[in-house]
């Protein structure tokens, strides 16, 4: 895949994600290009929250348990490889479920696609942050909103899916209750804070 075609692909994604999915699932790459492309993905995303954290950094005592993790790049990227490697089992198995046929290899494929591109939006963000940064927040809530667009979309041509509006119901429902049982297990397992009354 050249530069053109990445660049293509990449404005495919925006107009027609749908689309786009089908053509990334067509295009046979390597089940070890897949595991490649999630290394790379994850460790760029994890510098660029360093970065970004070094360039912004929140005043001491504000910054929330999640947000210290930018000041490890490598467990962040474990991190973002455990919850891509959630999603794109969740999206596979919970589709499979529900009379779909995707592959668990097409939908880390497609997991790992977002990622990719949800780091252009993480770029832009340190960017216009740096410029104009009331409007970083915004970009912010755009990108979750696209997050959620491009599983549902891409969700759809996995399983060959016809209704939007369920797969989102079943994608929320799915957070919903993996939240649940992942909350479960770190409590169980000492993981989360306690809570002082």
């Amino acid at each position: 895949m050249t530069f053109d075609d990445l660049k293509a692909l990449i404005g495919l994604t925006f107009r027609e994600p749908e689309a786009a999915a089908r053509q990334l699932m067509s295009a046979e790459i390597p089940l070890p290009a897949r595991w490649m492309g999630l290394a790379i993905a994850v460790s760029v995303s994890a510098i660029l929250a360093w970065f970004s954290a070094q360039l912004f950094p929140l005043p001491e005592g504000e910054a929330m348990p999640a947000l210290s993790m930018t000041a490890q790049p490598l467990l962040m990227a474990s991190v973002q490889a455990g919850a891509i490697l959630l999603a794109a089992g969740l999206m596979s198995a919970v589709g499979r479920m529900f009379g779909g046929q995707g592959r668990f290899e097409d939908a880390l494929l497609l997991a790992v696609w977002i990622e990719v591109v949800l780091l252009l939006v993480q770029v832009a963000q340190v960017v216009v942050s740096l410029l104009l940064p009331a409007v970083a927040g915004i970009l912010g809530i755009l990108a979750i909103a696209m997050f959620l667009w491009l599983t549902v979309q891409f969700t759809k041509a996995l399983h060959d899916f016809r209704s939007g509006a369920k797969v989102f119901m079943g994608l929320i429902a799915t957070a919903f209750v993996a939240g649940f049982l992942l909350s479960f297990i770190a409590a169980a397992l000492g993981i989360l804070p306690e809570i002082s009354q």
